[in-house]
């Protein structure tokens, strides 16, 4: 059994992040001189622009859909069509956003659309930045494009926005679609496994106290904080190989199986053989272990010189927190406290 280095932290363990507004403080409305002032000072042909009267709500709901739309500012205030009761085109956009002494009102929300893509951009680059070494800069990017206008945001949060990526990747006719989805899938599930809430770990106590006669019989709960993975691909080596700072080319089609684990403020990955790919699999599945080992004998995969090491494999599995509890088909729980 390997265990792969762990993932470093930049600063430890990272906290939940959150976006959070400008931190400039509001100003206080003018008094009517001043106002009077300003209208005084801006370019004549806007005089002639009837400003649309609308609610507050409706004005931040028509900005934030021309602002997030995947198709762009144009595309959103056409599907629109109105604001307020009022046709709104796109050559009306000046009777909602002024123009200024350079920008259209229009090209004023295009900068809001591009700073809004760029972000949902860096956001997926943060999250896969073994994926986007693999495609490359220029094809990264193009992916994103395309998975931002098939997956626009739906939250306030940006933690889950890149969570259909490996399904997006797969979906895909690209030459590195498959490897790409692959890695996609290891590099989520250290995503999943960082935000993970602290969770329940089997203590080894506690599985000393299931009687012998129980143990075909015994089911475990799997830990929420561990991911188990099958590739088509040698991913778990690929990501091994870049986080060391190397040039890794994109492998070969073979297949490969990694564990992903937390382990206190340290992001684990434990590269499987099938045997314990097998193994792992039917109990996170649900199986008990006397079904999951049953099934293990019949798959063939487990060899003669792993056949030793089935005990070693669960200490550790227990040790590192697979686990959340072991149950007795009978439905008496033992202690899952660690």
């Amino acid at each position: 059994m390997k265990n792969d280095v762990g993932v470093p932290l930049a600063g430890g363990l990272l906290p939940f992040a959150r976006e959070r507004a400008s931190a400039t403080p509001i100003r206080r409305a003018a008094d009517r001189s001043s106002v009077e002032g300003l209208v005084s000072e801006l370019p004549a042909h806007l005089s002639d622009v009837r400003p649309v009267r609308v609610s507050l709500r409706a004005l931040q709901e028509w900005f934030a859909g021309a602002v997030m739309h995947p198709a762009g500012v144009a595309a959103s205030v056409r599907e629109r069509g109105d604001l307020g009761g009022e046709a709104i085109g796109v050559a009306d956009v000046e009777r909602v956003v002024s123009a200024s002494s350079r920008l259209s009102g229009f090209e004023r929300i295009e900068i809001y659309h591009g700073a809004y893509r760029a972000r949902l951009v860096e956001c997926l680059a943060d999250d896969y930045p073994a994926l986007a070494y693999a495609l490359g800069e220029s094809s990264f990017e193009s992916l994103c494009h395309a998975y931002i206008a098939a997956h626009p945001s739906r939250s306030p949060s940006l933690n889950a926005f890149g969570r259909h990526m490996s399904a997006f990747c797969r979906s895909r006719t690209d030459r590195l679609s498959a490897f790409g989805a692959d890695l996609a899938a290891l590099e989520w599930a250290l995503v999943e496994v960082i935000h993970t809430a602290p969770a329940d770990r089997l203590s080894e106590e506690a599985l000393s106290k299931i009687p012998p006669s129980d143990w075909p019989r015994a089911r475990f709960a799997p830990s929420d904080a561990v991911r188990v993975l099958e590739f088509g691909h040698a991913a778990n080596a690929y990501f091994q190989a870049y986080n060391a700072g190397g040039g890794p080319d994109p492998p070969e089609p073979a297949w490969s199986a990694t564990a992903v684990f937390r382990e206190g403020p340290t992001i684990w990955r434990m590269d499987l053989s099938r045997a314990m790919h097998t193994l792992l699999h039917a109990l996170f599945a649900g199986a008990t272990l006397g079904a999951a080992l049953d099934a293990l004998a019949s798959s063939g995969d487990l060899t003669e010189k792993e056949a030793p090491l089935l005990m070693n494999w669960f200490r550790d599995w227990v040790r590192y927190g697979f686990f959340a509890s072991i149950a007795v088909e009978t439905g008496v729980r033992s202690s899952s406290s660690a």
